[in-house]
């Protein structure tokens, strides 16, 4: 009976022993990065600056035009607002992703799969980038403003959508970050599709995407999905006629269409590291 009790509990004893290894190695990314607080401090004052730069672009447009494809200034805040929570999660959580090709080139990733840890999760927790949560706050701060500029009608359905489509937009964005990575197996550097792909197609989302021209639209809504991130979400919210969707339904899916490029990209990570060869090889 001992020994079936014993058995019993070592899954869950695995578990707790793999999440301590987990918050240590999350410790002390931390601790790092905490160590050089003149270089935190620049770089928040540096991503309050560029985050400063946008919104003076996108205010200059608002102020020569007064609308941006049908939409007034709280909307376009609205959608940004939208765009800087996803980015702030993803920017915290997985930042170690778009450093992953100099893990492969090094050969820091020999050690990682070393360890009897998910090498996903080892590397998530080595990345963590404190500084996002001042993205975070960004958005918060954007989300205030909107919501002051066109008085949303909060209700708790509207709440919990929120939640529900914030985590779809960090799933994508996520999820495009862990291909890319994974496409290091094959091609070690991938800095073309980084900036291509991770931060050059996000300023798309600054803008309503219905402003585009038809091929770009169906290729952020059905091909490079992240116009699930903020706009077609934001047409819930906004209350806004569906003449600018391809569907109104599109509106609502978020969430599945998130975690659809997650799975999908978790699973092209798992086909990169069986098929990884040691740099020393």
């Amino acid at each position: 009976m001992n020994e079936l009790t014993e058995t019993d509990n070592r899954p869950e004893s695995s578990f707790r022993s793999d999440m301590r290894s987990y918050m240590a190695i999350l410790r002390a990314a931390v601790q790092s990065k905490m160590e050089y607080r003149g270089s935190f401090v620049a770089y928040i004052f540096t991503l309050i600056g560029f985050y400063g730069a946008q919104v003076s672009v996108i205010a200059l447009m608002l102020n020569r035009f007064k609308q941006m494809g049908g939409w007034q200034p709280g909307e376009v805040a609205f959608l940004y607002s939208m765009l800087l929570l996803c980015n702030g999660v993803v920017s915290a959580v997985f930042s170690g992703m778009t450093e992953f090709s100099e893990l492969v080139r090094e050969g820091t990733f020999d050690r990682v799969m070393l360890r009897p840890l998910s090498e996903l999760g080892q590397i998530l927790a080595m990345k963590f980038e404190p500084g996002g949560v001042a993205h975070l706050i960004l958005g918060f701060a954007a989300l205030a403003v909107a919501d002051n500029m066109i008085d949303l009608d909060w209700t708790p359905l509207k709440a919990i959508f929120l939640v529900g489509s914030i985590l779809g937009g960090v799933f994508i964005l996520a999820g495009i970050r862990i291909i890319i990575a994974a496409v290091s197996f094959f091609a070690i550097k991938n800095q073309g599709l980084q900036h291509l792909l991770v931060f050059s197609a996000r300023e798309f989302l600054m803008y309503p995407v219905h402003i585009y021209s038809f091929p770009v639209r169906v290729l952020l809504t059905f091909i490079f999905p992240i116009a699930f991130v903020n706009f077609y979400p934001a047409h819930f919210f906004l209350e806004r006629q569906s003449e600018t969707l391809f569907h109104p339904m599109l509106s609502y899916l978020s969430f599945p269409i998130g975690l659809t490029v997650l799975f999908l990209s978790l699973i092209f990570w798992r086909f990169g590291v069986n098929r990884y060869s040691s740099t020393g090889s």
